[in-house]
């Protein structure tokens, strides 16, 4: 056969050609894979170099150091208030660790402790398998040793150069160190919540005991939580507590460290706390302290444990002065009578001119807790008529109202079947805005807020640091009705605008944080804002001094000038709270005083944690509150010169003509239809000479409309500002016959203030409470001398439980 025939025969230059291309392959992969050898090796190498450099650098010396430095918090004369620390821990050698400690603290945190050298390449791929099958961090990789490793020797910054730093330093440990070492450094470092570190600390302060004595229920639940020590805490969280203890004493059977029986019995026992949780006697001032310190979280983002054990030295406004009277009458419970068990209050007194917060209380509590609830701080609670002054006054006066301008008290339905009310069901016809104030009348504050625009109410509130929600667009607004409520803090710092010439100044505590070199790391000075002109805030001053001389606040009165207003809100109309008769205990939820001199602004809050009906106040904000700030006040400001509130420069009450608010010719304002409003009046003026408004009803005359607010539909419903409100009910919506003659003079015994409105029909209520529905004839109250409520319904109730945890049984 010629090699031509071979040539051509079929299929014999397929067969030749596939070979030669598969060599060509077989090469070029080969290249390929030496390439990559060459670069994994050159990786390799260089990762080995660079771990083994870094394995030499480790320092291991800070585990054999002694604990963490001190926190130190001084004065605002710099003298030192507390040291806290947990140098003065008690280092526990592992023989006196009980089995089933280590055994738990293992189980939960490091199954494999035994197992690897310092790093869990099996607990690593299962960590990653879950993260990555749950779309999220769900499970860590740590060992004990890793974790001992970076609260000894690293910050707890979260990169990844710090967690190969971690990693290298675990294994440069599990070298140096045995495993029952390891376990002891870790059990006696680690932060265990309640600024206790170290297993011997934690067991004293939360079971009173040593280690050695430690249950395995107990030694189950303090494994626990070294996760999330705040979390976790048997005294904040008790259900989540008892959960994770739980979780650990499931792990330790299935991993075989104790058996089912041993679990169940466990599961089964309840958790006893010791009373005594406080962790250190000599802190002189612990709610303030309490503050200092979350103040210096939110301000560095260090964590608390690093606040508190990082050498860091706290420069504070605390002054002594203040801070001592405020906590001897705190202490004194002579000045809390009708205590019915568990009656809270709260103060913070600021400097009225830089925000300093210059004293603070957060709680009466007698067992003073590290980190406690603080009333003073986190409450949450309607502010009842301390609110008046902030929606509705000082936005009239910014809006052209003057002091001495009318408006018609008399029974009144709001948009949406809201009729506000005051204490005793008594109106008192047409009476000038300064008198509404003093004496906290309830239908003029809503009539006066409706005039002048909710939206101009609900902007100037958040102007003044309100935390004010978009359903607080709503006529309760006026009376203290918030969806969330205030705190103390919040108050007294709103009121730093009218002692300040309206300057609104931040509220304070931290001046200045040095780390343990003497670098400064934070620091804060004086920051007010411009919110009204030193007119209006003089004016308002003017007339909330009226409420202490004239008006609800005259158990607040100084020898020398103060403002305030007193604030109530009233129990809710629910079963609970009525009597046998069917009307409503005559008591109240929440009781307030927010005042000031020239030098202080002070606001005072007391209530129970849970209000039922063995735990209700019977005082209003015009008694209890009002006294707690003179009685602090007469005390912070002894020996210091008697100082009044100055007018600025070229000051003039307004004059001009006198406006009437609130319904003419027999109409209440807030009733008309919107197309009698085109065409008649919802405010009229009147000419009189200034400060001088006649004490009888004035005649009908010409209307004047001034801009005016939007309304509100039925339930709280938002209306646009200018569609009007819906047409009056029959039977309701006219005023009654003004009441003529003035108020009686100062000292006589009558009523003052005011009492909570009905809810508007179809207003939300607040878990766990019905809201009645409005009613024309509103169920009578016994006519004793008593200040307002605050406000119920237009969406908003009075008595819409607090979210403030309880920090004791009592009240519940």
């Amino acid at each position: 056969m010629t090699d031509t025939e071979q040539t051509d025969k079929p299929g014999k230059k397929d067969r030749t050609t596939p070979k030669k291309k598969k060599r060509k392959a077989r090469k070029i992969a080969g290249f390929v894979v030496l390439g990559a050898l060459v670069v994994v090796l050159g990786a390799g190498a260089w990762a080995a170099k660079t771990g083994i450099e870094m394995y030499r650098q480790t320092d291991l010396s800070k585990l054999a150091q002694e604990p963490p430095m001190p926190l130190r918090i001084y004065d605002a004369n710099k003298e030192l208030i507390t040291e806290l620390t947990n140098s003065r821990m008690e280092y526990v050698p592992y023989s006196a660790f009980p089995k089933e400690l280590t055994n738990a603290i293992v189980a939960v945190e490091d199954s494999r402790f035994y197992e690897h050298d310092g790093i869990d390449y099996k607990g690593l791929s299962r960590a990653l398998f879950t993260n990555v099958k749950n779309g999220e961090v769900v499970q860590g990789g740590s060992t004990i040793t890793q974790q001992l490793a970076k609260v000894k020797l690293f910050s707890s910054e979260q990169t990844l150069e710090r967690k190969i730093n971690e990693a290298v330093a675990a294994l440069k440990i599990e070298n140096n160190y045995g495993k029952e070492q390891i376990l002891e450094l870790y059990l006696n470092y680690i932060y265990y919540g309640r600024g206790a570190w170290g297993i011997e600390r934690a067991s004293q302060i939360y079971f009173g005991k040593n280690t050695s004595e430690l249950t395995l229920a107990e030694a189950a639940l303090l494994a626990g939580l070294p996760k999330s020590p705040n979390a976790y805490s048997p005294l904040n969280n008790p259900d989540k507590a008892k959960e994770r203890r739980d979780l650990v004493l499931g792990m330790m059977a299935s991993q075989g460290k104790i058996t089912a029986e041993q679990r169940d019995l466990a599961q089964n026992e309840p958790i006893k706390l010791t009373e005594n949780t406080s962790l250190s006697a000599s802190n002189k001032y612990p709610t303030y302290v309490d503050y200092v310190i979350q103040e210096t979280l939110d301000k560095t983002k260090m964590s608390e444990q690093e606040i508190l054990s990082s050498g860091l030295e706290i420069y504070t406004n605390l002054d002594p002065k203040v801070q001592d009277a405020a906590e001897a009458v705190y202490r004194d419970k002579k000045n809390f009578p009708g205590d019915k068990g568990g009656l809270q209050s709260s103060v913070v007194v600021l400097d009225a001119k830089t925000g300093a917060v210059k004293g603070l209380v957060g709680s009466r509590s007698e067992t003073k807790e590290f980190r406690a609830f603080n009333y003073a701080t986190q409450l949450q609670r309607q502010p009842g008529s301390t609110i008046k002054p902030l929606v509705v006054y000082t936005p009239a006066l910014l809006a052209g109202f003057k002091p001495q301008d009318l408006i018609n008290d008399t029974e009144t339905e709001f948009a949406g079947g809201y009729k506000p009310n005051n204490y005793g069901h008594r109106f008192h016809g047409w009476v000038t805005m300064e008198e509404a104030l003093a004496e906290s009348y309830n239908v003029p504050a809503v009539a006066l807020m409706k005039e002048v625009g909710i939206e101009k109410a609900l902007a100037f509130g958040r102007k003044a640091g309100l935390p004010l929600e978009d359903d607080d667009r709503v006529y309760g607004l006026a009376l203290g009705g918030m969806k969330y409520g205030t705190s103390p803090l919040v108050m007294a710092q709103a009121y730093t605008m009218y002692a300040n010439g309206g300057n609104l100044a931040r509220a304070y505590a931290v001046t200045q944080v040095k780390d343990r070199s003497g670098n400064v790391i934070l620091e804060q000075k004086t920051n007010t804002e411009r919110v009204i002109d030193a007119n209006t805030a003089y004016t308002m001053s003017e007339m909330l001094q009226k409420v202490i001389t004239e008006g609800s606040g005259r158990n607040a009165r100084l020898n020398r000038d103060v403002a305030g207003k007193t604030g109530t809100t009233q129990l809710p109309d629910v079963a609970e709270f009525r009597t046998s008769s069917g009307g409503v205990i005559d008591g109240s939820k929440d009781a307030w005083f927010v005042g000031y001199t020239p030098e202080l602004v002070t606001a005072v809050w007391v209530g129970y944690p849970v209000t039922n009906r063995e735990h209700y106040l019977t005082t209003g904000g015009d008694k209890l509150p009002a006294a707690i700030f003179q009685k602090i006040m007469s005390q912070a400001l002894k020996g210091q010169p008697v100082t009044a509130f100055r007018a600025p420069q070229g000051y003039r009450l307004a004059g001009g003509k006198i406006q009437r608010i609130n319904g003419e010719n027999g109409k209440a304002y807030a009733s008309v239809d919107s197309r009698e409003r085109k065409s008649g009046s919802r405010t009229r003026t009147e000419d009189s000479t200034a400060g001088e408004a006649p004490a009888t009803p004035l005649p009908p005359s010409p209307s004047q409309t001034p801009a005016g607010g939007a309304d509100t539909a039925p339930g709280g419903k938002e209306i646009p500002a200018g569609t009007g409100s819906p047409p009056p009910k029959s039977g309701t919506g006219s005023a009654k016959p003004p009441v003529a003659g003035k108020e009686p003079p100062v000292g006589t015994e009558k009523p003052s203030g005011e009492a909570t409105p009905q809810p508007s029909p179809g207003a939300k209520p607040p878990d766990g409470e019905a809201v009645p529905t409005a009613s024309s004839k509103p169920t009578p109250k016994p006519p004793a001398k008593k200040e307002e409520g605050g406000a119920a319904g237009s969406g908003v109730s009075a008595s819409r439980p607090s979210t403030v945890p309880s920090p004791s049984p009592a009240g519940n």
